[in-house]
């Protein structure tokens, strides 16, 4: 009796720590779409794909406009990073920690500590299409800050 008490907790244990909580259920995107990455010091833009397994994965398109995955240059190897988001929304990601400042499931902000004024920057994860053209640098943060209202940010 004791034995089956012990091995039912352990898989109500096991099954409950391994649920996803919301902001990790929205980065896990489908195998046709990847997040890209922007922030407001970037001259470029890059693509991520958040698996299950928690590690995230570097992608870029190859001269025929298809993702491949990145895995850096020359005598620096790029390798995936772990992830992982708090209850209390502190995202970890590699050896980084940020803030869920305001997550839908197509569009995640991040704010991140900075030495400098003005002591914040935010990076902005935006949920695409494989297919779809990735528009340039900042033009999410421009756009979100004069049209706001196409954000439902209030979940």
């Amino acid at each position: 009796m004791k034995t089956k008490f012990y091995v039912a907790a352990l898989t109500f244990v096991l099954i409950g720590c391994s649920k996803l909580n919301p902001i990790e259920e929205s980065l896990i995107a489908k195998p046709d779409e990847h997040w890209v990455y922007y922030n407001s010091n970037s001259s470029h833009f890059t693509h991520f794909k958040f698996n299950k397994d928690k590690l995230s994965h570097r992608y870029q398109r190859n001269s025929k406009g298809e993702f491949q995955e990145y895995l850096g240059e020359s005598d620096v190897v790029e390798t995936p990073l772990k992830w992982s988001v708090t209850k209390d929304s502190i995202f970890s990601w590699g050896d980084f920690k940020y803030d869920v400042v305001s997550y839908t499931d197509n569009c995640i902000v991040l704010n991140y500590i900075i030495k400098t004024k003005p002591f914040s920057g935010y990076i902005f994860l935006v949920k695409q299409k494989d297919n779809e053209i990735t528009i340039g640098p900042c033009a999410i943060e421009h756009k979100r800050s004069k049209h706001p209202e196409k954000y439902n940010l209030s979940k």
